[in-house]
């Protein structure tokens, strides 16, 4: 399959929210009913506010993925610029990756790297010297194409629920 991937703005939000959505049900079965998962309107919500929030505010990057010469968009990844914090020197400014949603029906075409190959060169463009992105530790095919794009662990974020 052929990707165009192009840059994406608020205008674009909107459009995102079956991606998001998709991508939030997925969660719901990698995690398998151990964590709990806001229904996906709702989780749809709260992220549009940040992605417009990011995007006013000039924190993110949006990338949206696209089948040549095609409108619908299939896949996208959000970024946003952050300090890189007080522990770690990982430069002035550092990339996360707070989103990659991939249609369920295009997974596994190399859109997602090919979003991930666009946040990168953006970044480095930039003058970014580190990038993150985080993963539910039982997504193994979310894992692997991570790692294949030079991700590896660096903290571990460990959950537990505080009620009976």
């Amino acid at each position: 399959m052929d990707i165009e991937i192009t840059p994406g703005g608020i205008t674009d939000v909107d459009s995102l929210a079956p991606l998001w959505m998709a991508m939030v049900e997925h969660h719901r079965a990698v995690v398998a009913g151990r964590v709990p998962v806001r229904p996906a309107p709702d989780a749809w919500e709260r992220r549009r506010r940040e992605y417009v929030s990011w995007l006013q505010d000039g924190s993110g990057l949006l990338f949206l993925a696209r089948r040549e010469g095609a409108d619908e968009v299939i896949g996208y990844a959000m970024c946003r610029l952050l300090p890189s914090g007080p522990t770690f020197d990982l430069g002035p400014v550092r990339g996360d990756v707070e989103s990659l949603a991939v249609s369920p029906r295009a997974r596994g075409a190399g859109v997602g790297t090919a979003l991930l190959g666009a946040v990168r060169a953006e970044l480095e463009r930039r003058g970014c010297r580190h990038w993150s992105i985080s993963v539910a530790a039982d997504n193994a095919d979310a894992v692997r194409l991570y790692e294949r794009v030079g991700f590896r662990p660096l903290v571990h974020m460990m959950h537990a629920p505080l009620t009976g």
